[in-house]
Parts: C-alpha cells; structure tokens; sequence
C-alpha cells in the first residue's frame, strides 16, 4: 500500500560506538523486527512499536516493546486488539504513553476496510481496548497517528474523511474523542492524505505532514488548523521524500533525501535552504529547546548517526557503520535510536550512553572548504589545525583519506574520483571534527 513511508530492512548485524550508543536487546523473538516509532515518558519508562524489517513487507506486525529502567531492559509484547471482523488486518500506525502502564497506539487497516481506530492499555499492554467514540469507521477512514500530552489531552490524526482531515482531539484520556470541525481545518488537495508516524510535537503545538509535502499545524493541542507548504513535493515520495524536526515551536529543520536541508523560524510557514550542509538522513530529532540536532542513516541513504551543535549547520560522526531507524530524545541525557533484533536476546534499539550532548559548549573549528564545486583540488582552512581529512561516497564508503602534520590550511586531490557528491570530514589538532557536503565536476 502507498499509503505507509517505506522503512529500510535489515541488512547488516547491529553494532555502535560505546561513547555514544550501547546497543539493548529489544526481546522480540523475531529476527529484523525494527522500530519505527518510540515514545519516551521519563528518563526511565520508553514504549516503541516494531515492524517488519525483513523486507517481506508484512504491516500488520502487532507489537511492542516497554522499559522502565531507561531502556537498559525491555519487555516485548504483542497487542490484542480484539477478535473483530478484519482485526487480524489491522496494522500500528503509532504509540504515544504517558506511564509505564498506560500507552494508545493507532490503528488502520492493512487490507480491506478494517476496524482500525484508537486502542487503549491500562495494564502494560498485557490488553488494549479500542476508544469506540473515535470513529475510523468509514472506508476511507485511515487512523495515522495519536498522541498525548498527559492522562487526559490527546489528539489523533486520520485522512480525509466526508471531505476533510478526520481528526479527533479528547480531554479526557480517549473516553470521549470528539471530532474536529471541518471549519477548524483548511481543506485537502485533491488526493492528499498523511502518512503514519509522521508528526512532530512541542509543548502544544503539533506538526503533520502529507503526501502533497504540506505541513499541517495547531498551535492549540490539534483543535484548530493552519497549513503551509514544505520544500518537497510529498514525504514519502519515490524521487524527493523529507523529514522534519523542531526545537521550539517556531525553529525547525527540514532535511531531503537527497541531501538538501531547510531551516525555518516561524514554524514551518516558510522555509529556507541552508548553503553546503545536505548529509542523507534517515530521521532528524532536535534535543527539545536547543540547537543540537542527532541524526540516523540506514541502508541506501548510508549508515550511522551524526550530531549537530549549531542547528544543523556542521556535523560530526557519532557512527559510520551502523544501520539505525528512527530517533527519539527526551533531552541532552535520554535519548534512543531504531535499529533491527538479531534474536531476542540480542540487539533492537541503541540508548545513548554518551556525553558530548551535555557539553555545555562546543568549540567549532571554522572549518572552510573551497572551491565548492571543484574540478578535483580541494584547500581545507579553519581557525584550528587541520591533522586528517577523509571523503567518503553517499553510501558511506571511503575513497580518500590523509594524515597530516597539523595546519590550518591543506590541499588535497580528488580529481581521480569519479563526478558527484561527496562528505568530507576534517579533524583538527583539539579532536573535533567537521563534516561537509562538496561536489566533485
């Protein structure tokens, strides 16, 4: 179905730089079970959903996985939601939780008209309950995503349904849903619909994107409705899809798959290019409040992760060589990463162990490259001594590296490899390191 953003499937075991990611063994007993979608309630309790990362393209995985030691140990499970007509075909299209008993996740139908809606646990999802006033009831009804704020405010996030968004907002932890005004919602595009697990949330202000790449906006906890359009054309498209992420609720970055990024500071009604930072990204998560940005990359977008101190202008590596999914972080301290079960005991998300995301400040080098683009020679200048410098591919493979007795200006020549686009990382003499997007002529 085209309905669903197409996730990356396993291809590679499961490994992570201790200083920033230790790997923890999610416990699903099937092998490349990935996680799409976490939810992080406090520095202990973390609820994620899984999907199927083999490839076989199975969307009605049910299942979840629960910490309450900070993600140091998990608890899988699988959700019941009930012997129905077509609920075996029913798949998760996102959790929210609000405790380490109490979580609501989506649900909408793989197949056929399905019964998906708004399902409920009290108990640690041991049972789930569907809020029945939530309707999804009609055949274009498709339930995306739900999300709550506490016990009581939720909103939940549909398509188009008898001509507008079906939205439904509650303030009384999903007993009753009540159905947002068309009136309070600017109209779809002919065609236009959202996609699961594609929101992003600060303080009351709520973000949804679409297949038409516009960008829905409440500033009031999803009861009333602005629009905007985004730099691509859908967010899951075959050519140019796109992510984005906000720190407060007017700045906000918005990366492409083919390395473009955009930055916007009154909340995503405009947006603009940023000069020479493009990585390819599999998800982008900004550290709430801040300027510091962490990123992952899988499969045919290149593995790792990477950080950012200045809101997405320069990066580091925190990892090249690892295949992680989505990213979810509470603040400088509690953050986790996506990745894929190698068996039930062994590997499924990465928690972030390190330090560098609390360093109260971080000293950035300065670094330049020029020309940009070049026919081959490339001159390397920052404020701190240059000591090496590697390029690497968009797949992430290195095709030049070089050791250097510390500098503040080098050249290099790249004129042997092939036209196209490439990541330079330049470290200086203090052990920081750059990172910046060249193409070659």
């Amino acid at each position: 179905m085209k309905k669903i953003l197409l996730f990356t499937f396993a291809l590679v075991a499961c490994s992570a730089q201790a200083q920033f990611w230790t790997p923890k063994a999610t416990t699903f007993a099937t092998t490349s079970r990935g996680i799409d979608d976490i939810s992080i309630v406090n520095d202990n309790v973390v609820w994620v959903k899984a999907y199927d990362g083999s490839g076989g393209g199975n969307q009605t995985v049910k299942e979840y996985a629960r910490s309450t030691d900070g993600g140091n140990t998990w608890t899988s499970g699988t959700m019941n939601l009930g012997a129905g007509i077509g609920a075996a075909n029913l798949g998760i299209g996102g959790i929210t939780a609000i405790s380490a008993t109490t979580a609501w996740v989506a649900a909408y139908p793989s197949t056929g008209t399905s019964p998906g809606g708004i399902f409920k646990t009290e108990n640690g999802g041991t049972t789930w309950t569907k809020q029945t006033t939530a309707l999804f009831s009609a055949p274009a009804s498709f339930a995306n995503l739900v999300y709550f704020w506490n016990a009581n405010d939720g909103f939940a996030q549909g398509d188009p349904e008898g001509g507008y968004f079906e939205l439904y907002t509650t303030t009384n932890g999903g007993t009753n849903w009540t159905r947002v005004p068309s009136a309070n919602i600017p109209a779809p595009l002919s065609g236009e619909y959202g996609y699961v697990h594609n929101y992003d949330v600060v303080n009351n202000t709520i973000w949804f994107g679409t297949n038409k790449g516009r960008i829905y906006k409440s500033v009031d906890k999803g009861l009333n409705w602005t629009v905007a359009q985004s730099p691509v054309t859908d967010f899951a498209g075959a050519a140019i899809a796109g992510n984005y992420t906000f720190s407060t609720e007017t700045k906000g970055l918005l990366n492409t798959s083919t390395g473009l990024m955009y930055n916007t500071t009154d909340g995503g009604a405009t947006w603009t290019q940023m000069a020479g930072t493009g990585i390819l990204f599999y998800d982008i998560e900004y550290i709430p409040g801040t300027s510091k940005v962490i990123s992952t990359g899988a499969a045919s977008m290149g593995y790792g992760s990477f950080y950012s101190f200045d809101d997405g202008v320069t990066w580091q590596v925190a990892d090249d060589s690892t295949q992680m999914t989505t990213l979810a972080f509470l603040n400088e301290t509690t953050g986790f990463a996506g990745g894929f079960t190698t068996n039930s005991t062994t590997n499924g998300i990465f928690k972030y162990t390190g330090t560098v995301l609390n360093t109260a400040e971080f000293t950035n080098s300065k670094m330049t490259v020029s020309p940009n683009p070049t026919q081959g020679i490339l001159t390397i200048s920052g404020s701190a001594d240059v000591n090496q410098v590697a390029v690497y591919d968009l797949l992430g493979k290195q095709v030049f590296s070089a050791n250097y007795a510390s500098n503040d200006e080098i050249v290099i020549d790249i004129s042997q490899l092939s036209a196209g686009a490439y990541i330079v990382k330049a470290s200086v003499e203090n052990g920081a390191m750059q990172t910046m997007k060249i193409l070659k002529n």
